[in-house]
């Protein structure tokens, strides 16, 4: 008999997931909501893991993995922890992916986190002090120019590279961005600009 055909490489059912799911809602005390925002999915995603109808993409496994056994917090080991935010739920799982591929061409090890707001993204930068942050420009309330200018007042900037992601990468916007020191993404973003930006941190 293959492995295969004993089940050794079939992919973990969705039943399975749904008790990792609940253990870590309850062990960070999170709603599903809270944790389908950290997570960049929506709501719906995390609640149809939980009840066992659908199981989790492999990178949204990693990331839940890390999670359950408390990775995510700080620099863990030779991981370069990297932070992704923007109110978009779609170009966030697409960044998210990207820079996992990314990470996976140059052989490092990367542990991407998802905010889905502006204050979150705050939150999670004060909580991860990730080496690298990708933030969306347009989001409401706190944009990515402000967000930036938060990471300086608190006192981050030195060691968390902030890279700004816009779908509008006018000459004006790109002026701004220069004058505060951060590079421009433009969506979608490329694999290869992801991979430039990315290989500087997990080179430090």
């Amino acid at each position: 008999m293959t492995d295969r055909e004993s089940g050794d490489d079939a992919a973990p059912s969705p039943t399975s997931w749904a008790a990792t799911v609940a253990e870590i809602r309850r062990d960070r005390r999170l709603t599903q909501e809270e944790l389908a925002r950290e997570l960049g999915v929506a709501f719906s995603t995390v609640n149809a893991w939980e009840a066992g109808r659908a199981a989790p993409q492999p990178r949204h496994r990693r990331r839940l993995e890390d999670m359950l056994h408390g990775a995510g917090s700080g620099h863990h080991g030779a991981s370069t922890q990297v932070l992704c935010v923007d109110d978009s739920l779609l170009d966030l799982e697409l960044l998210s992916a990207t820079l996992e591929d990314a990470a996976d061409i140059l052989d490092a090890a990367v542990t991407v986190h998802a905010a889905a707001d502006a204050v979150r993204g705050l939150v999670m930068l004060g909580q991860i002090r990730p080496a690298m942050a990708f933030v969306d420009i347009q989001m409401p309330g706190l944009d990515g120019f402000h967000l930036a200018e938060q990471v300086e007042e608190m006192g981050l900037a030195a060691s968390v590279r902030v890279v700004l992601v816009t779908a509008d990468a006018s000459d004006e916007v790109r002026e701004r961005a220069e004058g505060l020191g951060l590079p421009v993404l433009q969506k979608p973003v490329s694999l290869r600009d992801v991979g430039v930006l990315l290989r500087t941190v997990v080179a430090s």
